[in-house]
């Protein structure tokens, strides 16, 4: 067991993803809350849990504000929640089989697996208390842990069906007695008097002779002082002694139930129903509640629920409407592609042999601090499986890409039109006719046009101009599936199932030439290659599945010998055992390499680790990197992972010939402040230095493109003096000059 003290009063906590700027050297997450799972009610507060996060929704000044990773939750992948009003503790369960205890001052993490003797899944299923106990309704059995050390008492394991361990969906207690819906059916206890609930001798078991069929359980719940069970496609049945069943929701589907005071909700082929006391069932529909998880009704009959769909639905101010914290319209993500101060988020996509995901359509905009989604079906039409975006602001349109259905322009009226194998002019082709099967993979904004992938096609590229007009291109694989562009040239992935490698295009003759593994003729590290990135020196780095490399002659990449150089770090060439997974370039020309194991920020010549960031480190829920994208003006990175969408900010901007409207944050530096100050708007790579009031030298540094970044300590590792500082900043030859002040009050 593990504590995580964080910065809470009252379950206020801090959310800063509708914020622009984040102080350098902190995260943010940007997860999508559009899928409720499990709900817990708090009286005036009401938890609803995504996979990846909580959102907490005050009905007292209609706030939303989120805890995940970032607040101090031990992981993602949340499965149960539940609110103990006796306590004041919201309980947080996981599929991995921990718990995570939220008062009103931390978070407390508790590490129920490491030390675990239970083989497969340890999922919590579902979270209720009795006297001064937390039971944890797992895909094992139970976990009975003490309310107040939370220290586990008792594992129940043994108990179904011939005394093994069985999967648990529910539970509910009536009096002294505990009821469980099963796999194996149904089981109760005495739950009072120090019984040993790890005795399978202290279970039953019901059966036929019970009145009940030995077949799983979904859920139950109290019903008027009854127990009512449920079983998909087989029904309901109470218990009064014996089990009766009830003429309702015969061959329904069952998901989950809760207790009311006044009967229960059921949620049964994705409908949510109402049962009351008296057996009347009553049908809960609104186009909001399209696929409901879980719900729960407070007593002045307002209603909550968690919807797979539309995010946290209430009625609660009279009509129904969805609550969702700003943010993606799914954890889905394909690419991430930074441009016009924007960042753009696309779903994807295609899998590794190429055959589209079927993913809902559309994308998501971030800006300005805040995210829009603009998802197929309702703000455009049917375009699934998005791949890449660019946006044309000279032509005031943003183009889509899709596996399946070509090309999508969407102009700033309003007005979309497709392009695909059907329009006129269009040389795009559908190699396999008998679908939506047109693949871009990728696309890529020139200055007069835009290049186009058409997978698969015999003329696989096409230069599409400004004016309608086409140009289109062999290539020496008719397979690439992504490309970035140089100042003179193309380069191009082509899929690792079709021979891999990469291919490189004369953008003005048209010549082309592929580049392998083979000596002379690329010596990349692998012909399995994941991603390419141009540095500020042109050269073009190469990420494959057995480390980096990198073309620096890029003008003999035609028709001379290329031999790409792997750069060294630790004595041996750079991640060689790393399946390299994305690349990206930052405003100090630095390199921040994404891995199925975490992400590394390098230096400019990648050898020398400035950052490595883990699961285990940082907020991350995931090692596994999709794809990066910075913020040039900021310096925030974006990281795409199988979870969804995290942001770092490092202190390296896009640098000018010149000082640009210098910023220094936070200024003043006050007692509190324990982090990095910012210094942007710098001359590119300017020397900067720090000096005190007297003209004492205090710190020096240069910057990492137009910022530099400042911990507020002199060079032997003291927190800087109350006082006025001065910044001198100039570049290498001591011409473009800027001189600013900062101020710390300790």
């Amino acid at each position: 067991m593990k504590k995580f003290c964080a910065l809470i009063i009252g379950l206020a906590f801090c959310n800063i993803a509708g914020s622009q700027d984040i102080p350098i050297g902190t995260w943010r997450t940007h997860f999508s809350y559009n899928s409720i799972i499990n709900l817990a009610d708090a009286g005036n507060k009401t938890f609803a849990s995504s996979p990846l996060g909580i959102m907490v929704f005050d009905s007292e000044d209609n706030s939303l504000t989120t805890i995940a990773k970032i607040n101090g939750l031990q992981e993602g992948d949340i499965s149960a929640l539940h609110y103990n009003d006796n306590g004041g503790q919201l309980y947080v369960g996981y599929r991995s089989g921990n718990l995570d205890v939220i008062t009103d001052t931390e978070i407390i993490n508790l590490d129920l697996t490491t030390d675990s003797q239970v083989n497969g899944s340890k999922s919590v299923n579902q979270i209720f208390t009795f006297g001064n106990s937390i039971f944890l309704i797992t895909d094992f059995g139970l976990l009975r842990v003490s309310a107040d050390g939370f220290e586990v008492r008792e594992t129940i394991r043994e108990i179904g069906s011939g005394r093994e361990a069985v999967k648990v969906y529910q539970g509910v207690t009536l009096g002294d007695s505990l009821f469980l819906a099963t796999e194996d059916g149904v089981l109760a206890t005495n739950i009072t008097n120090n019984v040993n609930l790890a005795d399978p001798n202290g279970w039953k078991l019901f059966d036929s002779e019970d009145g009940l069929p030995g077949i799983s359980f979904e859920v139950i719940f109290r019903l008027d002082n009854q127990v009512v069970a449920g079983a998909s496609g087989n029904g309901l049945y109470i218990y009064g002694g014996q089990w009766t069943k009830i003429t309702t929701l015969e061959n329904a589907v069952f998901k989950k139930a809760r207790t009311l005071s006044t009967g229960a909700l059921i949620i049964a082929n994705e409908q949510l129903f109402e049962l009351d006391n008296t057996l009347r069932l009553t049908s809960l529909a609104n186009e909001l509640v399209s696929n409901p998880m879980d719900a729960f009704k407070k007593s002045t009959g307002e209603l909550f629920v968690g919807d797979q769909l539309n995010g946290l639905v209430t009625d609660f101010q009279g009509s129904f409407q969805s609550l969702r914290p700003a943010g993606p319209f799914s954890n889905d993500v394909f690419e991430l592609n930074y441009q016009s101060g924007q960042l753009f988020a696309v779903p994807g996509g295609f899998s590794s042999v190429i055959t589209p995901l079927r993913r809902d359509g559309g994308y998501n905009l971030f800006s300005q601090g805040d995210w829009e989604s603009n998802t197929s079906g309702n703000q455009l039409p049917e375009f699934d499986d998005v791949t890449d975006v660019v946006d044309q602001r000279r032509l005031n349109r943003i183009v889509l890409a899709s596996a399946g259905f070509g090309l999508m322009v969407i102009n700033d009226d309003g007005n979309v039109q497709i392009i695909d194998e059907n329009t006129a002019g269009s040389p795009l082709i559908n190699t396999n006719t008998s679908g939506k099967n047109l693949i871009v993979p990728a696309i890529s904004g020139a200055q007069n046009g835009l290049w186009v992938l058409n997978y698969g096609a015999n003329t696989p590229l096409h230069f599409w101009q400004d004016n309608d007009q086409w140009t289109s291109y062999t290539l020496p694989s008719r397979f690439c599936i992504d490309m970035v562009e140089s100042e003179t040239q193309l380069w191009m992935i082509v899929d690792p199932n079709r021979g891999g490698g990469i291919i490189v295009l004369d953008k003005n003759s048209g010549e082309s030439r592929i580049l392998t593994s083979t000596a002379g003729e690329g010596s990349l590290a692998s012909n399995t290659v994941n991603a390419l990135a141009v540095d500020r020196q042109g050269f073009i780095w190469i990420g494959t599945n057995r480390g980096v490399s990198v073309v620096t002659d890029t003008f003999s990449a035609i028709s001379g010998q290329v031999d790409a150089v792997e750069p060294i770090f630790e004595n041996r060439p750079l991640l060689r055992d790393e399946e390299i997974t994305a690349i990206a370039v930052d405003g100090g020309d630095r390199k921040w390499i994404g891995t199925t194991s975490g992400i590394w920020l390098f230096d400019p010549q990648a050898d020398k680790q400035l950052l490595n960031f883990t699961e285990d480190n940082s907020p991350l829920l995931s090692d596994e990197i999709l794809d990066i994208a910075i913020d040039p003006i900021s310096g925030e990175v974006f990281l795409a992972t199988p979870l969804g969408i995290l942001s770092y900010r490092e202190g390296a901007t896009r640098g000018d010939n010149t000082h640009r409207n210098v910023k220094v944050f936070p200024n003043p530096v006050t007692q509190d402040f324990q982090g990095t100050v910012g210094i942007s708007g710098l001359v590119r790579d300017a020397q900067i230095r720090i000096t005190d009031a007297s003209g004492k030298l205090i710190w020096k540094t240069r910057a990492a493109g137009g910022t530099a970044t400042w911990q507020v300590r002199d060079y032997n590792g003291n927190r800087a003096e109350s006082g006025i500082y001065l910044i001198f900043s100039a570049d290498d030859n001591g011409e473009e000059t800027y001189i600013g002040k900062i101020a710390v009050v300790n």
